[in-house]
């Protein structure tokens, strides 16, 4: 696999934490210490989400490629820890395109090993 890939899943996974640590912050009602300590979470999750993002573009021969797969494990994680984190509710339709950007991904990611493949021989 493309390290450019591992960086911007990366990327993704740590916005979402980023997300979830900031949520927890802000909206938690926890004492201090347990709040700051979600806001350091939070800030050091962001700088992370954007160190491997900006390496996994400068790795990539296409930027189109770590920004759909950055934006993809965002919304995927996001969504589902706030599920586990949060009890949110989320439709059948959510799920549903949930569904379709995995098989999205799996097909972008499908197609350009594919690629990588035939520059070899």
């Amino acid at each position: 696999m493309d390290k450019s890939v591992v960086m911007a899943g990366l990327a993704g996974i740590c916005g979402a934490t980023g997300a979830i640590s900031g949520k927890l912050a802000f909206d938690g009602g926890f004492d201090q210490i347990t709040t700051f300590s979600c806001l350091a979470v939070f800030i050091v999750a962001n700088i992370a989400m954007w160190a491997t993002y900006t390496r996994s573009l400068a790795l990539s021969t296409s930027t189109s490629t770590p920004l759909l797969i950055n934006m993809s494990f965002n919304f995927a994680v996001t969504g589902i820890m706030g599920k586990l984190v949060f009890n949110e509710s989320h439709s059948e339709i959510w799920w549903f395109f949930l569904s379709l950007l995995i098989l999205g991904l799996v097909m972008l990611l499908g197609d350009s090993s594919k690629t990588d493949e035939e520059k070899n021989d």
